[in-house]
């Protein structure tokens, strides 16, 4: 196994999409449809890298990030939106993203990206 990535993003298409393809790629994806499940799901055991979309119902990713930051500092974190204002972003890059990427995005990009913040080389 390459790592295990933890996926925070409500669109369940994106899920099974994104699960598959890293999967194929060797790495562990779990997936939280919430900010509360991904926080618990840290909790339990934090992740390699985290990719995660700012626009959630109930507690938007910013708010996540923050909360991250509290229980899980060191964690790498990736960000995936279609709503991407220059505030946002700058807020996101000041609580600790590494990358930020706006959707639609180019899949070979973010498998390039999350296998560099994992330490396992390119993808194939």
């Amino acid at each position: 196994m390459r790592g295990k990535i933890l996926l925070v993003d409500d669109g369940e298409d994106l899920c099974r999409l994104f699960t598959e393809s890293l999967g194929q790629e060797g790495f562990q994806v779990v997936a939280a449809r919430s900010g509360h499940e991904a926080l618990a799901l840290v909790e339990l055991e934090p992740p390699d890298l985290i990719v995660l979309d700012l626009v959630m119902p109930e507690m938007d990713g910013l708010e996540i990030l923050r909360r991250l930051r509290k229980r899980a500092e060191a964690v790498k974190v990736v960000v995936l939106t279609a709503h991407g204002t220059a505030q946002r972003v700058r807020e996101a890059m000041a609580l600790g993203v590494r990358e930020f990427l706006g959707k639609p995005f180019d899949p070979n990009r973010l498998l390039r990206i999350v296998a560099e913040e994992v330490g396992g080389g390119a993808c194939s």
